[in-house]
């Protein structure tokens, strides 16, 4: 599918100021180059959220620099995260101060905490995205800013403009008031949004701007709570703050039930499925890939960044493995709601999309926008995904592996089963956009060819696997003998066809690394025989050897990260210049190591992959080899990978453990 901007100015990297101007000029966005941008550092926001597709990234200052309405797939109302003409407004905060002291997320919760220190005093602001896991949908947004000690005064800002270049200003009016109760409320696209506040108000703009302050003492509170049509708006300070307690009980509730995060990793590992999760849209059923949309993934800094993709989709993979990791944690409601999930898409046992909007809906009908100028420092800013209708043959292994757990449950639903096998046969040997979405020639101009990955095929030959398991467990028996012959084709395919220089790479004809066969060795349980373990061991030495050293083939590691590969190598149809270092490949390498029994190279990447999270414990998709942040935020494949190796590594020190304890036994005995 064709996108408005042509493939070529996609393409282009702005390297000098001359030919940036021209290029501006060209394709109507002069006044881009040379501006001064005012969107925070990737690497200094604060993602909030309530698990039912509710989300707000906070910036440094305190100002919400990312907001969309209704959902997080919606229509932004505050994008101070990207640099368009039109800026909004969303900051809670004190008096003559410029931005927090310190942000954190509260302990087991999705709460953001803001410490402002004045001459003054010392206040704590509270913000929340209303609801929880185990509690309903808020659909409202509360801030609370209380005085801890001294005296200060709380100060407000707020201006929203609704659409993707902020195109309409949203304008504010009484809907009613009561005693010392004010509710206000604006038409915001085609719905409603009301907010209270128990500030001091004064209107601009003709009601679009609102600015408020409160002077507080000690143990005084002011709120700020808004939301759509559905949110029962706090009259009251005592109702804000009971609305804000009861999401994070919600939220305690929720780490409560992760039962099997525990031991040396578990805080890191806890605070990782509370962001995976917070990521769910309405049950539980599906998971934006990430909180953003358009965040780029090659430096800004060193021209127009053209890797700049809409994340606010439920990708098979990345929802398919984000409900898998949150099971493993302890997450009892996931699975189920995935499956039922599953049965309410239109067109699954037709095809199996490897994306669909949250709610269900068809990405490649909605088609992708793309907009030059108004993204972060000056890239371009998109919505929708031009990937929607590719062919990923690694794609049903996700929902494969989801109906083999819930087989094992007593859950079996043949016709739906039998609908995704059928699907998976006729994906084997055959070429496709990869588990890294190139983005193919049949579709754009200088576009890359359709391979036959080899990830891809082991990770397809999984889900055979897990299909003939659950025919089996049906009483199938013919069809379990089928799907069992066809898993078996494709590892002897793989040693032929794509094993050169003793490693695993990326397509017979494709002979460099490709960091996507980590993620086969890792959910490929009955692909590899024991026999295949020098060939997965090399193969993620050599992805983890540095870029420079001189060999027949270029390891991945740059600085203390790794590319997905070299782009000028994979030929990806989207640009030959180098991407940022993905975190989640530092994290799958962890893990790999882990499964090889070497403890000591695995904890080193995981700690290589925590120093990427900054200081809300929250993680990018990318960083630059400098350590700048760079991609889409509060990435799923992260958290996956922590969670994972958490698990991993309990499984493995209570091994290590027995194992001592017997052969103490054993010294013992003989001593005896």
């Amino acid at each position: 599918m064709r996108s408005e901007l042509s493939v070529e100015l996609q393409r282009m990297r702005w390297r000098s100021p001359a030919d940036a101007a021209a290029t501006a000029v060209a394709a109507g966005i002069a006044g881009v180059i040379g501006r001064k941008y005012e969107s925070p550092e990737i690497g200094d926001t604060a993602v909030i959220g309530n698990g039912h597709g509710r989300l707000a990234v906070f910036g440094p200052d305190g100002n919400v620099c990312s907001w969309n309405v209704p959902f997080g797939h919606g229509v932004p109302v505050c994008n101070g995260l990207y640099d368009g003409t039109e800026d909004t407004a969303f900051r809670l905060g004190v008096a003559g101060q410029d931005r927090p002291t310190d942000m954190r997320l509260k302990a087991n919760s999705a709460t953001l905490v803001s410490t402002w220190t004045s001459p003054t005093g010392q206040a704590r602001e509270r913000a929340v995205m209303v609801g929880s896991p185990t509690t309903p949908d808020g659909n409202q947004l509360v801030r609370r800013l209380t005085c801890d000690r001294g005296s200060i005064t709380a100060t407000l800002d707020f201006r929203l403009r609704y659409g993707h270049a902020g195109e309409q200003p949203v304008q504010w009016t009484v809907l009613r008031s009561g005693r010392g109760f004010t509710e206000y409320v604006a038409t915001v696209g085609n719905v409603k949004m009301f907010f209270t506040t128990n500030m001091h108000l004064t209107f601009g703009e003709g009601g679009t701007s609102v600015r408020g302050s409160l002077p507080l003492k000690a143990k005084k509170s002011a709120f700020f709570a808004v939301g759509g049509h559905d949110s029962l708006s706090p009259r009251t300070d005592k109702e804000a703050k009971r609305l804000i307690v009861e999401s994070e009980k919600g939220w305690l509730k929720y780490v409560q039930s992760l039962r099997n995060l525990r031991g040396k990793y578990a805080g890191i590992a806890i605070q990782s499925a509370i962001n995976l999760r917070l990521l769910g849209y309405g049950d539980g059923g599906s998971f934006y890939a990430a909180a953003t949309r358009s965040l780029p993934e090659d430096d800004p800094r060193l021209g127009l960044a053209v890797r700049c993709w809409d994340y606010l989709k439920d990708w098979e993979r990345d929802a398919g493995l984000t409900v898998l990791s949150l099971t493993d944690a302890g997450d009892q409601k996931v699975l189920l709601a995935r499956y039922r999930w599953y049965k309410k898409l239109h067109d699954i046992r037709h095809r199996l999309a490897i994306m669909h909007e949250v709610d269900g809906g068809n990405v490649a009908d909605n088609g992708e926008i793309i907009i030059p100028g108004i993204g972060h420092r000056g890239s371009v800013y998109r919505v929708g995904n031009g990937a929607g209708d590719q062919k990923q043959h690694d794609w049903t292994s996700y929902a494969a592996e989801v109906c083999y757990r819930l087989a094992l449950q007593g859950l079996i639903d043949l016709e739906f089963v039998a609908s995704l096998a059928e699907q998976a046969r006729d994906a084997m040997f055959k070429p496709c956009s990869g588990v890294w979405e190139i983005r193919p020639a049949e579709n754009q101009e200088n576009g890359a060819k359709l391979r036959v990955y080899a990830s891809a095929q082991i990770l397809n030959g999984q889900a055979l696997a897990y299909f003939s398991k659950i025919f089996e467990m049906a009483g199938e028996q013919d069809k379990a003998r089928e799907y069992k012959a066809l898993a078996a084709k494709v590892m002897p395919w793989v040693r032929d066809n794509c094993v050169k220089r003793g490693v695993i790479v990326a397509a017979p004809d494709v002979p460099v690394l490709d960091s996507s066969i980590l993620l086969a060795f890792m959910q490929a349980p009955d692909m590899f025989e024991s026999g295949d373990e020098e060939l997965v061991r090399a193969t993620a030495l050599a992805i983890d050897e540095p870029h420079t050293t001189a060999g027949p083939l270029k390891g991945l590691r740059v600085g203390k990260g790794h590319v997905r590969y070299h782009a000028a190598e994979f030929q990806d149809g989207i640009s030959l210049a180098e991407e940022g270092l993905f975190n989640n490949i530092t994290g799958w390498l962890a893990i790999v190591f882990l499964q090889l029994g070497m403890l000591q190279r695995a904890e080193t990447l995981m700690g290589e992959l925590m120093g990427t999270f900054n200081r809300v414990r929250q993680a990018s998709e990318e960083n630059t080899p400098g350590g700048r942040a760079l991609g889409n935020l509060n990435q799923a494949y992260v958290y996956q990978a922590v969670i994972w190796f958490a698990l991993l590594w309990e499984v493995i020190m209570a091994e290590l453990e027995k194992a001592q304890a017997a052969e103490a036994a054993s010294r013992t005995s003989r001593a005896a």
